[in-house]
C-alpha cells in the first residue's frame, strides 16, 4: 500500500491518551514556576496557572508559552529575554533555550532553564501511578488495525516513552514525535510531504494546540474531551475511527466534533 493510501493517526499524549496532565502541571509545572521565579501571591498564581495550562482554551500550551503567561499574570518583570526567546525560536525544547543562553546569557532564560530541568527531573522521579486513560489502550489497538499510529506530543521524549511502555501502549505506536522533533503542526506538515494523503491523517488531541496544528495542515480532528476522556476514546475506537476509514466523516461532521470541544472548554 502506498503512502497515499494509507491512513495516519496522529495521537496527543498528555490529557489525551495519558491522564498525566493534571498532576504535572498541579504538583510540579505551577509550583516549582512559582520557586524559580520567586512569585510573591503563589496562591493566585497557581489557580491561574490551572487556568491557563488545564480549564481553558489555552489548555495544553507549549510549557514555556504557559510560562510566560503565567508570569505575565503575576506582574512580574525582567523577562523580556524570555518573552523574546518563546516568540522567536523555531523549538520550544530545553536544547533551543540552552542555544539561545549560549549566546545571550540573561538571568531569565537561566531560571526559565533550569526550572524546566528540575520539572522533567521531579516528573521522572514520581512515584505515581501514570496511567492511560480508561479506552485508550483499546482505542489505540483499533488505530493500529486501521493505519499507522504516531505519537505527537510537545512533551518530553524520555517520559512519554517511559509512560506509553509502562501502560503497554507502545505495541500500537509506529513512531514518537516529541518535543525534540519540533512543533506538532511541523511534525504533521512533515508527514504530508512524505506523502501522506492529507484526507487520510487525523490529529487525536485534547488541547487548542492540537486542533491549530490540524487546522494548520488542513486535516481533520478528532477531541478528547476533558473529564470525558472515556467516552471520547470508546466513540473514536467504535464510530469515529471506522466512518474516518470508510470516507463517511463530513465536512460537517468534522465541524460539529470542532463546536463541541470549544464548547467544551468555555
Amino acid at each position: 500500500m502506498s503512502k497515499q493510501q494509507e491512513y495516519v493517526f496522529c495521537v496527543d499524549s498528555d490529557g489525551c491518551a495519558m491522564d498525566t496532565m493534571t498532576y504535572k502541571h498541579q504538583l510540579f509545572f505551577g509550583p516549582l514556576a512559582a520557586q524559580f521565579f520567586e512569585v510573591t501571591n503563589k496562591e493566585a498564581f497557581l489557580k491561574e496557572w490551572d487556568n491557563i495550562n488545564l480549564y481553558s482554551r489555552t489548555r495544553g500550551v507549549n510549557r514555556f508559552v504557559g510560562l510566560v503567561m503565567g508570569l505575565e499574570y503575576a506582574g512580574l518583570e525582567g523577562i523580556d529575554a524570555l518573552k523574546n526567546w518563546v516568540a522567536t525560536t523555531t523549538s520550544l525544547s530545553n536544547a533551543s533555550l540552552e542555544q539561545a543562553l549560549a549566546q545571550q546569557p540573561s538571568d531569565d532564560l537561566q531560571k526559565a532553564l533550569d526550572w524546566s530541568n528540575e520539572v522533567n527531573r521531579q516528573i521522572k522521579s514520581y512515584k505515581g501511578e501514570a496511567l492511560a486513560f480508561i479506552g485508550a489502550r483499546s482505542g489505540l489497538e483499533k488505530l493500529h488495525e486501521l493505519g499507522k499510529v504516531y505519537v505527537v506530543s510537545s512533551a518530553n521524549r524520555e517520559a512519554v516513552e517511559e509512560e506509553w511502555r509502562d501502560q503497554g501502549l507502545l505495541e500500537y505506536v509506529d513512531d514518537l514525535y516529541c518535543q525534540d522533533r519540533g512543533k506538532k503542526e511541523d511534525v504533521i506538515a512533515s508527514l504530508l510531504q512524505d506523502g501522506y494523503s492529507k484526507d487520510h491523517l487525523v490529529m487525536v488531541g485534547d488541547s487548542p494546540g492540537d486542533l491549530a496544528a490540524a487546522e494548520q495542515n488542513q486535516v481533520a480532528f478528532y477531541p478528547i474531551l476533558v473529564g470525558k476522556e472515556a467516552a471520547s476514546w470508546k466513540a473514536l475506537q467504535e464510530t469515529f475511527s471506522p466512518a474516518f476509514v470508510a470516507g463517511q466523516v463530513t465536512k460537517e461532521g468534522l465541524e460539529s466534533l470542532k463546536e463541541t470541544f470549544w464548547k467544551h472548554l468555555d
